[in-house]
Order: structure tokens, then C-alpha cells, then sequence
């Protein structure tokens, strides 16, 4: 078969062409993969045990792109990988989400283990490096001095916020909005480094940001990362 577009290979593949369905597929692996490492990093699969392996993401995002096959429609002008790019992190997100279920209830019924709540938000930490996280100023290169001194202001008023939040609520917001390890995690993947449920990490999330509200000028609500 001659080289084709992803769009007109969902064509075919749409009209029952099997072979132009695996091309699809095949093309676009590298896509996939590159969607399911950014998962896997934001969501620190790689620090906890709910038994989830790149590999697992990268089989879940391609049924996501074949399941997008019969509902692209080419008319309305938009690229393929576009149009599918949404579904294949939905079904990689729901792979993670039904694991972490999974997880949770074999805790809970793990009648001599530790159980689920093994809160890593209790696990405090230093004052020292508390500090060193929270004055860690993102780099200004490559913008104006307008705007690193506006960003400056911000974040200062940021960090003075955060020094007055409990240790806990500290943690948590230090670790959700990348000033840990330059990565701002989705909601799900606090869930998972701190061995939390889904709805209690929510829970703790707006405790947290209520909190840090409070404390801000104005009472903004704007999280700042990182990096």
C-alpha cells in the first residue's frame, strides 16, 4: 500500500480495510508512546504498586485510537491524531483509575496489612527542605524583565502563602503543582504518591487550596509551578 495520510487511512479503515486500520496504528505508535510516558511520569506509576507498567498505557491508548476510528469525521477539517489524541488519554487515565480502584479494595480487604490509608502527607517534611522547595524561583530566561518582575512578585507572595499553610497542606500542593520535581501532577497522580483515594485526595485538595486562598492577597486561587 502506498504511503498514506492518517486521514486517509481512517478512510479506509472506516469503509472495513482491516490492513489500513493496523497501518494506522502502526504509524502512529510513536505518538501513543510518547502520550503514555508523559502519563506515566506525571502520574508516578514508577513510585507506587498498583501494578501498571508503560507498556499497559501504550496498549490502553491504542484501543483509544482504534475506538476514534469510526467517529472521525475528515469533513469537519481536523487532523486525525488531533481528533484522537483526547480519547487515547481517556482510555489510558481510565486503564490508571480502574487499578487505583482495584488497589484500594485490596487494601481494605488485606485484613492484616497496613490498609489503604498509608497517608504520605504524614510523612511531613523538613523544615529545611520545606524551605528550599518553596524559594525555589522557576528560571526567567526568556522573558522581559516586565514579566520576571511581575512573575517575582507573584511567586513571593505565593511562597509567603505556603510558609503559612500547615506542613500537610503543604506537601500536598508542593507536590500537585510541580515545585517537587518540576512536574505538575493531574489530580489522579497525587492520588497514587500519596496512597490516597480518588475522592478523599479531592477532599484534600480543596482543604488545601481553601487554605492557601485564605492566606493569598485578594484571595487568589492561582497555583504557580515550578517550572
Amino acid at each position: 500500500m502506498p504511503t498514506r495520510s492518517n486521514e486517509q487511512l481512517c478512510r479506509l479503515a472506516q469503509a472495513g480495510d482491516t490492513a489500513a486500520r493496523d497501518i494506522l496504528l502502526e504509524n502512529n505508535l510513536g505518538f501513543i508512546r510518547k502520550i503514555a510516558l508523559e502519563q506515566y511520569r506525571s502520574m508516578g506509576l514508577d513510585e507506587n504498586d498498583i501494578g501498571i507498567d508503560l507498556e499497559d498505557l501504550v496498549q490502553e491508548g491504542s484501543i483509544g485510537l482504534l475506538n476514534a476510528i469510526p467517529l472521525f469525521d475528515a469533513g469537519r477539517g481536523m487532523k486525525f491524531l488531533t481528533y484522537s489524541a483526547p480519547a487515547i488519554r481517556n482510555a489510558m487515565t481510565d486503564c490508571i483509575r480502574a487499578a487505583l480502584a482495584q488497589f484500594e479494595q485490596r487494601m481494605v480487604d488485606k485484613k492484616d496489612g497496613p490498609g489503604f490509608q498509608r497517608v504520605y502527607l504524614d510523612d511531613i517534611l523538613s523544615d529545611d527542605e520545606r524551605m528550599l522547595r518553596i524559594e525555589a524561583i522557576a528560571d526567567p530566561h526568556s522573558r522581559t524583565p516586565e514579566q520576571i518582575y511581575i512573575q517575582k512578585e507573584q511567586l513571593t507572595e505565593l511562597y509567603a502563602a505556603l510558609d503559612k499553610l500547615t506542613a500537610r497542606e503543604q506537601t500536598y500542593l508542593l507536590y500537585r503543582y510541580g515545585f517537587t520535581d518540576g512536574i505538575e501532577h493531574p489530580l489522579i497522580g497525587a492520588a497514587l504518591h500519596f496512597h490516597l483515594s480518588e475522592s478523599r485526595t479531592k477532599k484534600v485538595e480543596g482543604e488545601a487550596m481553601d487554605s492557601l486562598r485564605g492566606k493569598l492577597p485578594g484571595g487568589s486561587d492561582t497555583m504557580v509551578s515550578s517550572g
